[in-house]
């Protein structure tokens, strides 16, 4: 059987692709929300998808159940589909993939991810993700970036570029980076910083940081504002939670300070030299603890 199903091939021209996987590495839905926004928005046409059924522990991984617009009930199954957009003003179409972390057989998945580029001269591989941080939610939830090539910099200006010294076990994320560079494909990996002590709660400035960034790097027309209001409310509500504890409030007030005292000193550091400001040190490592947090089923790199 075929697990790819493909109901189109598109002619693109020389595609970027941005991605996100749901599950450790999308904290507070910031990443695979800013793709179905880009996707909604740009009303990006699905051509592809993956059938769930050989990649997932349903005991572990459980499908939903909801009821739809019409009231009738609907299971829905861990989904990684593929959408494409053609850029009506730019040189480069896109392909989006809003995925989840597969349980099993991750070597079988990786190749399908990978038949779905084959065919096009992709220009670059964009992955977003989401980690939880010292991160107050009063401000633009920062970010940080890693990249497979020097050619790929300069589209990242402004951005902490990070290097991992980690060794371990890792997440898929981290596999798909490594097959993309085996292809020769230049990969950028973004990560929006939430604000650890927000529960339960979509992180929409997150999602907004990460689409801001993603349209001023790949370079393309994508209306923001719904989205800006979005995290203005979630701010807000974030907020009004906080207000309830005399203690989180007064965390909260520090997380700000030294944050602002950050920024402070490395807009002033810009002024005498480095043209690309740095994350706060105090979120540096981040990327690194997610990494090390991260410990995938013994199996699942196993076909």
């Amino acid at each position: 059987m075929d697990y790819l199903q493909i109901t189109e091939r598109p002619p693109l021209r020389k595609p970027v692709w941005i991605g996100a996987f749901a599950g450790f590495t999308d904290a507070q839905e910031g990443a695979t929300r800013a793709i179905r926004y880009m996707v909604s928005h740009l009303h990006a046409t699905k051509f592809a998808s993956i059938d769930p059924e050989e990649f997932y522990d349903f005991t572990s991984v459980r499908p939903v159940a909801y009821n739809n617009a019409q009231g009738q009930r609907v299971i829905r199954w861990p989904a990684n589909d593929f959408y494409y957009w053609s850029d009506p003003r730019g040189a480069h179409d896109i392909i989006f993939f809003v995925g989840s972390e597969p349980s099993l057989r991750w070597r079988t998945y990786l190749d399908l991810l990978m038949r779905v580029m084959a065919p096009y001269e992709m220009d670059a591989v964009v992955t977003l993700g989401s980690l939880l941080a010292a991160a107050p939610h009063t401000r633009d939830a920062p970010l940080s970036a890693i990249v497979s090539r020097e050619d790929l910099k300069p589209r990242l200006h402004g951005l902490r570029l990070t290097e991992s010294s980690y060794q371990g076990p890792v997440g898929i994320n981290a596999v798909f980076v490594e097959a993309c560079k085996e292809r020769g494909l230049g990969h950028i990996n973004i990560w929006g910083h939430a604000a650890h002590y927000v529960e339960r709660m979509a992180n929409l400035k997150v999602t907004y940081s990460l689409a801001r960034q993603i349209r001023a790097t790949v370079g393309f027309d994508l209306p923001l504002e719904p989205l800006a209001r979005q995290a203005q409310d979630f701010e807000a509500e974030a907020t009004n939670a906080v207000a309830m504890s005399v203690e989180l409030s007064t965390y909260v007030k520090r997380l700000e300070q030294q944050f602002d005292g950050e920024m402070a000193s490395q807009q002033q550091e810009q002024s005498h030299g480095p043209s690309v400001p740095e994350l706060p040190r105090a979120f540096a490592e981040e990327i690194d603890k997610l990494l090390k947090r991260t410990e995938p089923e013994d199996d699942a790199s196993k076909n």
